[in-house]
């Protein structure tokens, strides 16, 4: 489908045949749960494994492949069960990959959640310490920030939680790392990790829009998300939409309005696409009935293994998937021991020896 397609990447998101909805139940709406994962764009695995385990503190929960391109590494990071809501997946694209440029169609960067203020200049102190890029703490009315880059350029947030009427009127987030050339990389990092400050789980994820009135009706009447109060400024305008049964951590999209926005790239250091998580099987049928049946063109019901996904955009070209909590991440590896070797499909297994030796080796990360 040419709406998953960017011409400058390869395609990430699998079949495209629609096929026809089924079996569902009409006397119910289907519910968005939270965030169920974000998916970004690295260009080295070991490098990123490094960055995310030993300076974020987040577990690899899972060494696999794009199922898409067996070729490429994907890995999954978050808490040490796999628990939705607190997984960042990274596409490895090697070393030849673009670096993805910000604007319109591309999610500006996403924010993972700490507990309060004193965990926040903690892990402030942490990444000054092994010499991160990070900028702030910011005051952003509700709650508290700070940015850092990852070692592909990716904007990451560390925030404290937060409610309505968010701010970012003392930094602009366009801003943010705007000129900045030299990206971090691991060095050290290999003393304990203090659970203390341990991240809570992806918080939000901030885009451009430049169709906001379209923005309202689709992220309201399809995805049945909740608006909180707009802040005006004097040059634009940004908004939160909550999705899901509270509010709170992995539970909203934050949008800044920007007409004028040029078109973003996807590529390293980018977001891919932000995923969404339900209950099971029978109510994805009923989301991709919903968005079929107001006018959205998605994606077949496909086969992630951990869960089961179906892809679509939203008005301002970002790439959205709505994703199964179920069957998890033990389906193939048993709690404790998640992340420690390379897993496969069932219908990728008879292919291992070619993908084993196409994929560049990691090596040992401790």
């Amino acid at each position: 489908m040419p709406f998953l397609k960017n011409p400058a990447i390869r395609v990430q998101a699998g079949k495209e045949a629609l096929g026809d909805p089924r079996n569902t139940r009409a006397s119910l709406d289907p519910v968005i749960k939270s965030l169920h994962h974000i998916t970004a764009i690295t260009s080295d695995a070991a490098e990123a494994i490094r960055f995310y385990t030993r300076i974020l503190g987040l577990h690899l929960v899972k060494k696999t492949v794009n199922f898409d391109d067996p070729t490429a590494y994907h890995l999954y990071f978050g808490d040490e069960k796999g628990t939705p809501g607190t997984i960042l997946t990274l596409f490895d694209w090697g070393p030849s990959i673009n670096r993805g440029s910000l604007g319109a169609g591309v999610t500006h960067h996403l924010a993972f959640a700490t507990e309060n203020d004193e965990t926040l200049l903690k892990w402030k102190t942490r990444l000054e310490q092994y010499k991160i890029p990070v900028e702030g703490p910011f005051n952003r009315k509700a709650g508290r920030s700070i940015y850092l880059l990852d070692p592909d350029g990716l904007i990451i947030e560390i925030a404290t939680p937060e409610t309505d009427g968010y701010s970012d009127d003392e930094n602009p987030e366009p801003s943010l790392f705007s000129r900045r050339k030299t990206l971090p990389r691991v060095i050290g990092a290999k003393e304990a990790f203090d659970p203390g400050i341990q991240l809570l789980g992806l918080q939000h994820a901030t885009a451009i829009a430049t169709a906001p009135s379209h923005s309202t009706q689709f992220y309201k009447d399809t995805l049945g998300a909740t608006l909180a109060p707009e802040t005006k400024r004097e040059r634009r305008v940004s908004w939160q939409w909550f999705l899901g049964q509270n509010r709170g951590s992995a539970n909203f999209l934050s949008f800044i309005e920007s007409s004028s926005a040029n078109q973003g790239l996807v590529g390293a250091g980018t977001v891919h696409h932000i995923a969404f998580a339900i209950d099971d099987e029978e109510e994805q049928t009923e989301w991709r009935t919903r968005l079929l049946n107001r006018g959205v063109r998605v994606t077949a019901v496909l086969d992630r293994k951990y869960f089961k996904s179906i892809y679509f955009r939203e008005p301002n070209g970002i790439l959205l998937e709505i994703a199964t909590i179920p069957p998890g991440f033990t389906v193939d590896e048993p709690p404790g021991h998640l992340g420690r070797s390379l897993t496969l499909p069932e219908w990728l297994e008879a292919r291992r020896p070619f993908i084993e030796a196409s994929l560049k080796p990691i090596g040992p990360i401790d």
